[in-house]
């Protein structure tokens, strides 16, 4: 799935329509998918067909492995109060390890999210709020708790987590679906093969987490699970001796990577009832694979013009004619200010920072420098942007997708300013008032929060 480069927007359009790029050989489907066929079928029938029988089917990828035995620490339920205690032993050691954070708890422990990633650690995704009977209802449920983690890490600190960890594990809680989907939107999901045990029960002492991770068994690889939520004093207490465990035993220490194999327990029976159609696959999968387009590598020319991944204000078009009256935008419940230069106005209509209005809004953005085009998402819809052609290729729930000559496509000083209005209702939302004054302008938009793609499979659209 990697280094695709113009092909990230062929991948989507292979999974949301039939498979005529298929047949047609331009595309190929790595590991057992690729086996399997999806030819004759919109989605592949075989592939459906193998996960309803229970088979796991996962993409072929290449990992690389360590040159000495190597652990791997892992701190799940966090951040909390207690995680710069965590974070201060990592770094008096030299040890860096791998948080899998809850969005919930992220929300009130920025500082430590953010100090996570400073110091070399890296982050998980440990879905929103860690509660099984909405996690494991439906993959629904558990994609949108992801995403709404993702979306909060990424304002945190800029970085989209590609790791994953199931709470309670994949055991008994995941089925062939939930691992399927994950795989193809660009997921590495861990278990792990040593358990602290320092969450086996309230209070559970030092003296016995260490103990419990004493016993192995050792492997040149080890993937060891404790826990920095509240609550788990004792763990870091035993966070020392645990190092040096290892430390005697020859081990190094490292975080994890999308480039680690993956501990994954072994299939078990879901202790969850689900049902699964054909549509809502076909769908998962279309939405699985338009979300990896965001771990795709996007190559830098060096005179290329960049669209920045964080901008923290409101951009300012230098070549473009400035305005003394200021454009607020309610999107929602979010106001959004721009000062003079941070918006067009031409032809009666409002252009605005795409990045800007789309992140705002939820979605995100990915801009593929080489062949200068900008795909922007929110919920199942998409919009890419040819600024060469001035083209805008539109896809929306239900499979469609229409191809519109765009003029007013502005490339000004490394930002896509694109119509407000326009872009807003591509998009499934609505703008609901205006009002155009001597010295204030304002636009209120009705944000009509995209449903998951199983919701959505429920309605027509």
């Amino acid at each position: 799935m990697r280094h695709m480069g113009r092909r990230n927007f062929r991948w989507i359009c292979l999974l949301i329509g039939l498979t005529v790029l298929l047949n047609a050989g331009l595309v190929s489907l790595p590991g057992p998918v690729q086996a399997d066929s999806m030819e004759g079928d919109s989605a592949g029938a075989g592939v459906y067909e193998q996960l309803k029988a229970g088979k796991r089917l996962l993409q072929d990828k290449e990992y690389a492995a360590p040159e000495q035995p190597t652990v791997y620490l892992t701190f799940d339920d966090g951040p909390s109060r207690l995680t710069d205690r965590v974070l201060d032993i990592l770094r008096d050691e030299d040890v860096k390890a791998t948080f899998f954070a809850l969005g919930e708890e992220a929300e009130k422990w920025p500082d430590a999210v953010k100090r996570i990633v400073k110091e070399g650690h890296s982050l998980g995704n440990h879905t929103y709020n860690h509660v099984y009977n909405e996690l494991y209802s439906g993959f629904d449920a558990f994609w949108e708790q992801i995403q709404k983690s993702e979306t909060l890490f990424y304002k945190q600190t800029g970085v989209r987590p590609k790791l994953i960890r199931a709470p309670g594990g994949t055991y008994g809680n995941f089925d062939p679906f939930y691992f399927y989907y994950l795989d193809r939107a660009g997921y590495t999901l861990f278990d792990w093969n040593i358990d602290s045990g320092d969450a086996r029960r309230a209070g559970v002492k030092a003296s016995e987490i260490v103990g419990t991770v004493e016993k192995g068994p050792f492997r040149e690889e080890m993937i060891v699970l404790m826990h920095d939520g509240t609550g788990h004093e004792e763990t870091v207490k035993a966070l020392p001796e645990i190092i040096r465990l290892f430390k005697d035993k020859g081990y190094a220490f490292a975080p994890l990577t999308d480039k680690v194999k993956p501990a994954l327990m072994a299939p078990g029976k879901s202790k969850w009832p689900r049902t699964y159609t054909k549509e809502s696959f076909e769908k998962a999968t279309a939405a699985a694979v338009a979300h990896a387009s965001v771990y795709e590598p996007q190559p830098q020319a060096p005179n290329a013009v960049p669209i920045p991944v964080l901008e923290p204000e409101p951009a300012k078009a230098a070549a473009a004619p400035a305005h003394k009256v200021p454009l607020t935008l309610q999107l929602g419940g979010l106001r959004w200010q721009m000062d003079e230069g941070g918006y067009l106005f031409k032809d009666g209509r409002f252009l605005v920072p795409l990045r800007q209005l789309i992140e705002r809004m939820g979605g995100m953005v990915v801009w593929e420098d080489k062949s200068r085009t900008a795909v922007a998402g929110y919920g199942l819809y998409r919009l890419r942007y040819d600024t060469a052609r001035h083209e805008l290729l539109m896809m929306k729930p239900g499979f469609r997708f229409k191809k519109f000559s765009m003029a007013q496509m502005e490339l000004h000083d490394g930002y896509l300013f694109v119509p407000l209005r326009t872009t807003v209702e591509m998009l499934g939302s609505e703008v609901t008032g205006y009002m155009l004054g001597s010295e204030e302008r304002e636009v209120d938009v009705a944000l009509r929060h995209q449903l998951s793609f199983f919701h959505s499979s429920m309605k027509s659209v």
